[in-house]
């Protein structure tokens, strides 16, 4: 209490100590000279007292990362002079009083991390200096109120994880100098404004996960200084606008979980890194992609109904994770892996990609997981396969389909077969592939076709030490289980079930004691209670 008596102190700096503990004392409010008092990243407790509001000199008020609770005095208000308040990451758990418009002066308002409840005071309007707002990360409720567009200096716009609803009002449209808006995890429940184009400053544009509808607006291409969009988990509709496509600085672009149709702008996003547009209704082919993206590394358009990717040769030379799991593709991955040397995660489960895995795949050195698995692979799997040594994922199975008969002349080309790949016209114009192991000659007249993966399981599994899932599942493959992959102390799943192994299960698999092994539904081996 003793610190009442330091009448002509100025600045009281106690910041980034950690082991300051107690409460701050009323007597502070006798400190008639003191401009800044700066006591964050310490361990005070209880509430702010009211007597705070007695420091009419004062301009800097910084507590954060302390653990006060309670209310925020509504004396507060009485700091005609205050340019920075900093109260972040803190137990406050009062409402906002509407006695902060009063702060003239007040340039940072920073209330985040805390338990505040209530609603944005239209107050806070009245702070026409504020350059930087922050209320993220507490339970605020009700509506941003339409007196936020009078704040013309403002840059950063904090509203982030609270339970704010209703609408993003218009007048965000004024706020010329904005860098940052950050509106995510919220229950906005209107559409996006196209005075939101307006922006001529704005780098970070997230509003994910709301309940956004409509339309993307065309406006939001005004925003030529867009470093970061993010859109996802809402319920926004239709296409993804052409205007995205001058959205020249864009480096992060998400629109994932929503109900979008149509494709990616063409000639967008030279400097793009990361674009997640998974889980919508993405249809068109995207065959201009590969030649404007020469930055990007991390792509994710899974769970959409493409038909066609383009793997250009060119393209994609840092992509680090390709992920097109669950869509409709049908062509040959493997003709392009030459244009993925950075590969790290290549994820084309559920698609109809076909084709063989082919020698070349030993040159994807730095991948990590491959998923091909629910696709139309045929032929065997390479040994180069296991050259891939930091491969943690390899899912191959259900790569196998149903016979069916062709009659040679009409239906598989004029000339005899002689090995290899044969490829015959299936139902719906669609060709059936197969190479030699699934290839039979039932009479000069009719081939039969089993497409799928055969052969054997490879056995260099002692080049794959950080395995961890092994899929091989409900394929044609057959031979025995190579005892090396005993050896994988990582694996978590070794699933070899519903193929056509033979022998007996080795018992080096015992030493598997962490992982989950399936051998089921291979008829022919021996032990299968494993």
């Amino acid at each position: 209490t003793e610190v009442g008596n330091l009448s002509n102190l100025i600045d009281l700096l106690l910041n980034n100590n950690y082991n300051i503990e107690g409460t701050l004392p009323s007597e502070v409010g006798m400190l008639s000279q003191l401009q800044r008092l700066w006591l964050p990243q310490n361990n005070f407790k209880g509430t702010i007292p009211t007597e705070v509001g007695m420091l009419s000199r004062l301009q800097n008020l910084l507590l954060g990362e302390n653990n006060f609770e309670g209310a925020i005095p509504s004396e507060i208000g009485l700091l005609k002079q205050l340019s920075q308040l900093k109260l972040h990451h803190n137990n406050i758990h009062s409402a906002i009083p509407s006695e902060i418009g009063m702060m003239s002066q007040l340039q940072e308002l920073r209330l985040y991390e805390n338990n505040m409840n209530g609603t944005i005071p239209s107050e806070v309007g009245m702070l026409l200096q504020l350059v930087d707002l922050s209320f993220a990360q507490n339970s605020i409720t009700g509506t941003i109120p339409s007196e936020i567009g009078m704040l013309k200096r403002l840059q950063k716009l904090e509203l982030d994880d609270n339970k704010i609803d209703g609408v993003i009002p218009s007048e965000v449209g004024k706020l010329s100098q904005l860098q940052r808006f950050w509106l995510y995890i919220n229950n906005i429940n209107s559409t996006i404004p196209p005075e939101i184009g307006m922006l001529s400053q704005l780098q970070d544009l997230l509003l994910d996960r709301n309940n956004i509808t409509g339309t993307i607006p065309t406006e939001v291409g005004n925003l030529s200084m867009l470093s970061k969009l993010n859109l996802q988990s809402n319920l926004i509709t239709g296409p993804i606008p052409t205007e995205i496509g001058m959205l020249y600085h864009i480096k992060l672009f998400y629109l994932s979980d929503n109900i979008l149709t149509g494709t990616i702008p063409s000639g967008m996003m030279s400097k793009v890194q990361k674009i997640n547009l998974s889980r919508n209704r993405l249809s068109n082919s995207m065959l201009h992609l590969s030649s404007a993206t020469s930055s990007l590394q991390y792509l994710n358009i899974s769970n959409n109904v493409l038909t066609s990717f383009p793997f250009g040769e060119n393209g994609f030379k840092e992509l680090v994770t390709l992920d097109l799991t669950e869509n409709l593709i049908r062509q040959n991955v493997f003709m392009f892996i030459d244009g993925l040397p950075s590969i790290k995660d290549l994820l084309l489960s559920n698609n109809f990609f076909y084709g063989s895995i082919p020698n070349a795949i030993r040159s994807l050195a730095r991948m990590e997981k491959l998923h091909l698995d629910n696709n139309r692979l045929i032929g065997t799997i390479p040994d180069d396969v296991l050259s891939l040594v930091r491969l943690r994922e390899l899912k191959l199975s259900h790569n196998r389909q149903e016979t069916q008969c062709f009659e040679a002349l009409t239906e598989c080309g004029a000339q005899p077969y002689q090995g290899g790949v044969l490829c015959c016209g299936g139902d719906n114009g669609e060709q059936v592939c197969a190479d030699g192991l699934g290839v039979e000659i039932v009479d000069p007249i009719y081939y039969c076709l089993t497409p799928g993966l055969h052969g054997t399981i490879p056995a260099g599994f002692t080049n794959t030490p950080y395995l961890q899932v092994l899929d091989l599942s409900s394929t044609l493959l057959k031979g025995n289980i190579p005892p090396e992959i005993g050896g994988l102390s990582r694996l978590e799943i070794l699933d070899l079930s519903n193929s056509a192994l033979t022998g007996s299960i080795p018992s080096s698999l015992g030493a598997l004691t962490d992982a989950v092994v399936l051998v089921r539904g291979n008829d022919m081996i021996r032990g299968q209670n494993k």
